[in-house]
Formats: structure tokens, sequence, C-alpha cells
């Protein structure tokens, strides 16, 4: 199983812009952490395991239960934030830097969590045995995971404002690539999970609105430059960003609230099972 890509990916600029922006990012999907949690619903003493864990914030609020959590992920420097954190609140939580897609627990867990982490496996079914395998008899699963780009306005609203300035249209992965959004399809989700020995299947979907980052026009075209499609768009085609913020800033002025901030579409699957 070859995850090579999406290490080198978060190992990169990808995870040095999650570093800088961890607090932010936090509290723009915080909604999903307590989607997670409550789905998950794990308590005092037992074991989880939190899937692409990043800087912890799934981790820390899943350990304030009393379970014992082990966040997982690829990134050293999104884990050096999480670990920072730990450290700076005394959390019980802890972090493995190793990839889900194989690495196993020394002792079986009773629940596996994940916020947006999961859509990365270069061989999803494969990747949810190890996990499944790593999963006491009757393990709960959970987790979040975006439905389809066009969906979620908060990244779809950028590329749109962007697509004249452009010099192609940004080619659109085929399904199930690995990557934000690899899990748009919920009857592929159920199929992974199905053909990997997990049970129960439930995938409700979750609709609502999410603030993007900045208190202003200025601040959240920023953002949206740096985090998210967009801004990779803009790396893959080498593109001048100057007239792509200026137009993402006008845009961003007819849609902000009086507040300044903007608050955008999101479309999520809750995603449950047991092994």
């Amino acid at each position: 199983m070859d995850n090579s890509a999406q290490i080198e990916y978060w190992n990169g600029t990808a995870g040095e812009k999650w570093v800088r922006d961890a607090d932010r990012l936090d509290q723009m999907l915080q909604p999903f952490a307590d989607l997670v949690l409550s789905a998950a619903k794990s308590a005092e003493g037992e074991r989880v395991i939190d899937i692409g864990c990043g800087n912890g914030a799934l981790a820390f609020a899943a350990a304030a239960s009393g379970a014992a959590v082990t966040g997982v992920d690829v990134s050293e420097s999104l884990l050096g934030v999480a670990r920072k954190r730990a450290a700076d609140a005394s959390s019980g939580a802890g972090f493995v830097q190793a990839d889900a897609s194989v690495w196993q627990p020394a002792v079986k867990m009773d629940v596996a969590i994940s916020r947006f982490g999961v859509m990365f496996f270069a061989e999803p079914v494969a990747a949810f045995e190890n996990i499944h395998s790593a999963m006491a008899p009757g393990g709960r699963l959970a987790f979040a995971c975006w439905r389809p780009l066009a969906e979620n306005d908060w990244a779809f609203t950028p590329l749109k404002v962007a697509l004249p300035l452009l010099s192609a249209p940004p080619a659109l992965p085929p399904a199930g690539t690995p990557g934000p959004f690899a899990f748009g399809d919920s009857n592929y989700v159920e199929r992974i999970l199905t053909s990997s020995g997990w049970s129960n299947v439930r995938i409700t979907p979750w609709d609502g609105l999410i603030e993007v980052p900045g208190a202003s026009p200025q601040e959240t075209a920023a953002f949206m430059l740096e985090i998210g499609p967009l801004g990779r768009v803009i790396a893959d085609q080498a593109a001048d960003i100057e007239p792509i913020r200026q137009a993402l800033v006008s845009a961003l002025e007819e849609i902000a609230d009086k507040d300044g901030r903007t608050r955008l579409k999101a479309a999520v699957w809750l995603v449950e099972a047991t092994a």
C-alpha cells in the first residue's frame, strides 16, 4: 500500500499551513468534532484511536471523557502541535507518527474516530481492514467526511470566483482519488466499509453553515488562498495570485455578514459502523 504521496504532502507545505492556522481551523471545524464525539460516545476507560488526528483537537476532546486516546497521523509538523498542546494542557492523549492504514496498536481499541482524516488512503478497503483488525469485538467507528465539492460552498465558492482568472479549468480528480472529497459518494463509502469487514454501517448527512476564518473579507480571502482546493490549483498552475485575491475579496464583500465574517454552506457525511 503506497501512501507516500499523501505522506509527502502532509509533511510539506500543506502541513506547515495547517500548523500556522491550527487554532483557526479548529474553530472552523468544531461542529464536526462535536458531531463525531456525539456519535462515538467514548466513555471513561475505553481505548480510542483518532485516525488522521492532525493537531489533536478531536483527540483532546475525546480524552476529556476519561478515555485513553491515541492520535495517529503521518505529519510530523502537525503532531508537534498536538504534543505541545498535550503538554500545555496536561492532557492524557498520546500521539504516534504512523500511517493508520498499516499501523497496529499494542492493545485492541474500543472506538475509532476521525474528523476528516480518513479520505486520503491509496487503498481504502485495505486501510479500513487494518483499522478493523485493531478493534476489539463490537468496537465502534465514527467519522466525518466531506460530501462532494460542489455541495461545499466554503471550498467551491473561491474556485468559481477564480475560474475566469486561471489558465485552464481545474481538472476534477477521478472518483475515489485520495483527497478531501474522495468520500463524497455515500454508496462508495458504504462499499468500502462493508468490504473491509465493518457492519451496521450508517451514513447520515449533515448540512449547515460554518464560519470561514477571517474577521474581514480581506482576511478570509487570504485564508482561502492558502488552505482548500483553490490554493492547490494556484500552486499547480503557478497562477498570478493578486488578481485572484482582488476578485475573491470583491465576492466576499458581497456575501459577508455585517460583522465582516463569512459563513458558507458545508455538507458532510457522518459515518458510523461497528466491528
